[in-house]
């Protein structure tokens, strides 16, 4: 479950890293690859040092451990460097994978820079957790820290859709990730709700913003070249689930910020089922499965939320034993990755 910690002021400083893994999509071979190809476009890439903003338990850097010398954790909780330290070591020796050279810095995301020295990055990652960190901080911190000709990739997914489902089965699963996650986004604990409200008010507006998820993230041309957006299982102009959030946008106001897409920059957009580039974006689930999903969103200390979310779980529960062949369903992620070059 996700919780903001008042002493480091971040959501998932205390996370149980492996229990969030099994109720999240694994990042396939073929994000991995795209991004690794952009990297290698460079005149001349480097491969000596990675660094992972906001990594939690360092779970998006292990793809990338056979390619770079040392790998750099940042992230704010002391918690989660402790799990990554334990985690990243273990990952390498079980796969009999050569150890890349581990440093650890705690720090938020726009001052991750601070830590790893100006211009020492060859390429620099943030997953999941761009959404927590001011935009422009985060694009600042990384301009800072990378090389010329170095490589940005950010990267996250989105809420997901049901293949071949009907519309009943698409609107069950909406509505209970409304009451019962949102609503329990809204009824945090008191003494850190002030707090909540403030980051889950910024995080909204982030993630709603232009066409995908990463729209609010700038690539400015002072710092960056050849920007491309990558969009995976997305419908341009739309970003799922976009109405239920609109409770958290200022009264009067439609929710979402103002998009930092550039004109010139490159926009692609690929298909599971259709494009290689999208492999391992669908597959199936059971419904326990999606229970952990929601779990790992909804707020620690949870409070029982009442008629409406127990009524939206009960419909859930009968469209997804009706609809499900042998108790499984196939699962589809919009994903969305932006990547970019120092200048």
């Amino acid at each position: 479950m996700a919780a903001v910690d008042p002493t480091t002021k971040t959501t998932y400083a205390t996370t149980d890293w492996s229990h969030y893994q099994r109720g999240r999509p694994p990042y396939p071979p073929s994000l991995t690859s795209l991004i690794l190809s952009y990297h290698a476009q460079a005149p001349n890439p480097g491969y000596t040092r990675l660094v992972d903003i906001g990594a939690g338990s360092g779970i998006a850097s292990t793809p990338f451990i056979p390619s770079f010398k040392h790998i750099h954790i940042s992230d704010p909780s002391p918690s989660n460097l402790s799990q990554a330290r334990s985690f990243l070591a273990s990952y390498s020796a079980e796969r009999n994978l050569s150890p890349p050279v581990l440093e650890f810095s705690q720090s938020i995301g726009e001052e991750a820079h601070l830590h790893t020295g100006p211009a020492q990055a060859d390429f620099v990652i943030c997953a999941t957790a761009a959404h927590f960190i001011d935009p422009d901080g985060l694009a600042k911190s990384i301009a800072a820290m990378l090389k010329p000709g170095g490589t940005m990739a950010v990267f996250s997914y989105w809420m997901p859709s049901f293949p071949g489902k009907t519309e009943k089965f698409e609107e069950a699963f909406a509505q209970v990730f409304d009451k019962l996650v949102l609503a329990s986004l809204q009824a945090r604990e008191p003494e850190t709700k002030e707090l909540s409200e403030t980051r889950l008010a910024n995080v909204v507006e982030r993630r709603m913003t232009g066409e995908g998820v990463l729209d609010s993230l700038p690539a400015p041309g002072e710092w960056f070249e050849g920007v491309e957006r990558v969009y995976v299982n997305a419908k341009k102009g739309d970003i799922p689930l976009r109405g239920l959030f609109q409770k958290f946008a200022p009264k009067g106001k439609t929710v979402g910020g103002k998009s930092r897409v550039e004109q010139g920059e490159k926009e692609v957009r690929y298909e599971s089922g259709r494009d290689e580039e999208a492999e391992g974006w669908e597959f199936e689930v059971d419904k326990g499965w999606l229970g952990n999903f929601f779990d790992t969103i909804r707020p620690e200390g949870d409070v029982d939320l009442g008629e409406e979310a127990k009524k939206a779980m009960d419909e859930w529960e009968a469209v997804f034993e009706k609809e499900s062949e042998g108790g499984r369903v196939v699962i589809r992620w919009p994903a969305y990755v932006v990547l970019a070059r120092r200048k």
